[in-house]
């Protein structure tokens, strides 16, 4: 992996999205921890404003293809598990 904790902060992301949850809590970043995750990657282009209180951030289609190049190299482990058979 080249960048697991931007992995893990977009992740955080879709948490945010999915549950509710503040984006704090999901990410576990502290208020300044977090002005700077929002700030790298918006710049990046991986996540935008949805213009909400809540969610207030989103992924973006190139955070989305971003998330799945990160992942790729596990995708051999992910599969079995998808498919509905235990992983050897």
């Amino acid at each position: 992996m080249h960048n697991p904790s931007l992995l893990r902060f977009l992740a955080a992301i879709q948490t945010h999205t999915e549950t509710g949850k503040t984006l704090m809590a999901s990410a576990g970043y502290d208020a300044l921890e977090l002005q700077v995750a929002v700030s790298a990657a918006q710049t990046a282009g991986f996540v935008e404003s949805t213009g909400q209180i809540q969610p207030s951030l989103r992924l973006t289609a190139a955070g989305w293809a971003w998330v799945a190049e990160e992942l790729k190299p596990f995708k051999p482990l992910l599969l079995p598990s998808i498919n509905g058979r235990a992983a050897s």
